[in-house]
């Protein structure tokens, strides 16, 4: 582009004068150039002075840039100069590195658009290799709702008027089948009263408001009184800084130096001398928050055993509840015209309420974040304008939004408001550089990880468990479809097909637990390995972070948490009529194992550390495992992994004590626990002292067969793949002795409907959940006559 010449002397003044330039003679000019280039050269042009690398806007404007940082011109212009692409590949082995790493990500994604578009059946010959196109997505999306879906199970609300649905992978669908299960089998017959469950939501009829009902009623204080509560400046300070430690790291949405110098602008001097702050919505939730978590390791009042499951006024679950209610009274006159602020205070509500037991509230505040989301854009590539530590700020606030839409949807078993092919907002980074950029020091533990990597792996995690999800049912609608919409737990062909199904598709959850950094990963003591189903011991590090610790252990019980709800709904109840169902009790296993690994590792680290004290999320994923391995031993009362599950629920028991001392909940789940496992060892024995001696014990393993145990206690590596087969197993329906069916007295079990009232309320609170009459309706899940099938007059 551009030529070199060599130096000439130089020209008098005014040669370069455009008018009073002479053209000299060809000739001459050519004479005086063979002369020019004879001699030596001797003086030349002094050599520009160079800078390794110039500045993005430097080079984008092709100007000149300087050695200076900033830069000259970016400092003139008041401009960010910076430097993003030192590291770009300048010779052929990095740059060929670079294309086959590039290369390997494309059919990562590929593959994963394939297992997400594609119908789940069996290839045909006739099918297209190739991917399909992204089109097609919105096609089978749509296309979900056209056929017959597995049914799920309808509840009412507190004042039985209204009825809610939740869907076959939800906690309270698989309360349904164990509460009428149960209550078939111990001739407990379900009483049409509602269900009142031991939580916040028994007590108020929403947070934004001070009307309450019940008993309860007196144990709050009125409406003025909780609006006076203050907060002086020292007490402010101290909940924030519980803020960094803890849901900041969990939750990266907000710039702590941001949000610092807003708080600092808030201070106000009153006319009467003193200071005070002026309301904020952001600051208002952050500080609900963090009162909620703070409050959780103030040690409740001992008192009775009744007692200790009543919520009232001081109940952590609902500390700061002042606050939050003055955030909602904001943020109501920016709902027309929301901001990034806006969605912050939504985000942090839903966190609020779900903590709370406000579950319904607060998957209907998540849907007025995603459509806030949709509104501000974030689903779509950040604006040019923007700094990368502003990009990354909007990406991660997106995809926030989205993992917390989808964990609710698989909870509750229902649709998904923020649909995946409508997205192209890239994923959020977590280099180190981002991380120092980000506003907040934390300690530098390791190169290979920081502390926004937890963020990027929870996004990578759930993105694959929705796929599975979504997968799975598609092909249980399929399967549906097929068999006319008969019930898997009546139809053993159709279930063995969709058991099959599944364990395939979960591979992609498995290559992300290998593809963990190893920074993020508890060590196992005895060479256990982590996001297994080993049950090995935690290897705490002591050195670590707390930030980072708490991030560990949380990554790996959502993990087990998400794996363990997909396989629940092979745990069959009412058991399946005939043993022909191998994969089926192998994926129940599956579930199994990673209830008790999730249990094993909640309980070490409560007992041993303060990491998970007063995290109410994992007392939620401890109900959860709970409730999995009581409805296994419920539905497989005599088979080789019933003793393990039976430990692991008293381990559960301990868990729920320990979280009890700081919230009610978790004590009404420990009573509850309690209650559930004393019927499961009677139902145990009853089918123990029914067993036909010869007829059954000979075409089944020994329950004390020590190499079917040692299978058990030592499962596989994945914890998937298990030996047991079907002939491990004793079926509760065949083994049970029609003629001594099982029946219990009035005096062991005062209280008829007390499984069903616990079952639905105390455990994991909702908003309000009606009587169990409405889940007998379900003819898709629970046959009407099951109860007869067990030889029991129900």
């Amino acid at each position: 582009m551009f030529t070199t010449f060599t130096a000439a002397p130089a020209p008098s003044p005014g040669h370069n004068d455009r008018p009073g330039r002479q053209n000299k003679p060809r000739g001459q000019s050519e004479q005086n150039r063979s002369a020019t280039a004879s001699p030596p050269l001797m003086a030349t042009r002094p050599k520009r002075a160079q800078v390794p690398r110039a500045c993005d806007w430097c080079r984008l404007n092709r100007v000149k840039c300087d050695r200076d940082q900033p830069c000259n011109n970016c400092r003139s212009r008041g401009r960010e100069c910076s430097n993003k692409v030192m590291s770009e590949m300048r010779s052929p082995m990095p740059a060929t590195k670079e294309i086959e790493t590039l290369r390997g990500r494309v059919k990562e994604l590929e593959e994963k658009l394939k297992s997400q578009t594609n119908v789940p059946t069996p290839p045909t010959p006739s099918l297209p290799s190739a991917s399909i196109p992204s089109r097609n997505v919105e096609s089978t999306e749509q296309s979900r709702t056209k056929r017959k879906q597995w049914e799920g199970a309808w509840s009412t609300d507190l004042q039985g008027q209204h009825n809610q649905l939740y869907g076959p992978s939800s906690s309270f669908y698989f309360m349904a089948r164990l509460g009428a299960y149960v209550g078939s089998a111990l001739k407990q017959p379900h009483l049409n009263q509602q269900i009142q469950p031991k939580a916040a939501s028994r007590i108020f009829r929403s947070l934004t408001s001070s009307e309450v009902d019940g008993p309860e009623a007196s144990l709050v204080p009125t409406h003025g009184q909780l609006e006076s509560a203050t907060l002086s400046p020292a007490q402010e300070d101290y909940f924030l800084g519980l803020f960094w430690q803890s849901y900041h790291c969990t939750v990266p949405i907000i710039d702590e130096g941001e949000f610092r110098e807003h708080y600092e602008s808030l201070r106000a001097t009153a006319p009467s001398g003193g200071v005070y702050r002026k309301p904020s919505p952001l600051v208002d939730i952050v500080l609900a928050l963090c009162m909620q978590y703070g409050a959780a390791f103030v040690p409740r009042r001992k008192g009775s055993q009744i007692s200790q499951t009543d919520v009232d006024n001081n109940d952590s679950s609902i500390a700061g509840r002042v606050f939050y209610r003055r955030c909602q009274r904001l943020i109501s006159s920016e709902l027309e015209s929301p901001s990034v602020l806006t969605l912050r205070c939504h985000i942090f509500s839903v966190l609020y309420l779900r903590d709370a037991s406000f579950v319904n509230t607060a998957h209907s505040t998540l849907a007025v974040a995603i459509r806030t989301a949709h509104i501000l854009g974030l689903h779509e590539e950040p604006p040019d304008g923007l700094s990368l530590p502003q990009k990354e700020l909007r990406r991660r606030l997106w995809w926030m939004v989205y993992s917390l839409e989808i964990k609710a949807c698989i909870a509750f078993g229902q649709p998904s408001q923020a649909q995946i092919y409508l997205v192209n907002c890239g994923l959020p980074a977590d280099d180190q550089m981002l991380a120092k950029q980000s506003g907040s020091s934390f300690v530098t533990y390791s190169e290979e990880v920081t502390w926004l990597s937890y963020h990027l792996q929870c996004v990578n995690l759930i993105q694959a468990a929705r796929t599975v999800n979504v997968a799975f049912y598609d092909k249980c609608a399929d399967v549906l479809e097929a068999n006319e919409g008969k019930s898997f737990y009546s139809d053993p062909q159709s279930l063995e097909i969709i058991a099959s199904f599944l364990p395939q598709r979960l591979q992609s959850i498995r290559t992300w637990a290998q593809n963990v950094p190893d920074m993020l990963k508890t060590a196992r003591k005895g060479g256990g390995e982590p996001f297994s189903t080993d049950r090995s011991a935690l290897e705490i590090d002591p050195f670590a972070p707390l930030w980072l610790q708490r991030q560990r252990l949380l990554l790996e019980l959502l993990y087990h948490n998400l794996v363990m709800v997909l396989y629940r709904p092979f745990i069959c109840l009412p058991p399946v009529q005939s043993s022909c169902t191998p994969l089926a009790d192998g994926n129940a296993i599956s579930c199994l194992n990673h209830a008790m690994a999730s249990t094993r590792i909640t309980r070490q680290s409560l007992e041993e550390t303060d990491i998970l004290n007063g995290w109410h999320e994992a007392y939620q994923f401890q109900w959860d495992a709970a409730l999995s391995m009581i409805g296994f031993a419920f539905a497989y009362p005599v088979c080789p992994p019933t003793p393990s599950a039976r430990k692991a629920i008293d381990s559960a028991i301990s868990v729920f004590d320990i979280f009890g001392n700081n919230f009610a909940v978790a004590s009404s789940a420990a009573n509850m626990t309690r209650d559930l496992a004393a019927k499961a060892d009677y139902l145990i024995d009853c089918f123990r002292t029914n067993l036909t001696p010869s007829s059954q014990l000979q075409s089944v393993s020994p329950l004390s067969s020590l190499n079917t145990l040692q299978s058990f206690q030592n499962p596989t590596e994945n914890g998937d793949n298990n030996p047991h087969t079907v002939e491990n197993f004793i079926n509760p329906i065949n083994a049970m002795d029609p003629s001594n069916p099982v029946a219990m007295s009035p005096a062991e079990f005062e209280d008829s409907g007390a499984i069903a009232q616990n079952l639905m309320g105390l455990g994991f609170p909702i908003d309000s959940v009606g009587n169990l009459e409405p889940f007998w309706l379900s003819g898709n899940d629970i046959g009407s006559g099951f109860g007869n099938d067990l030889g029991l007059d129900v």
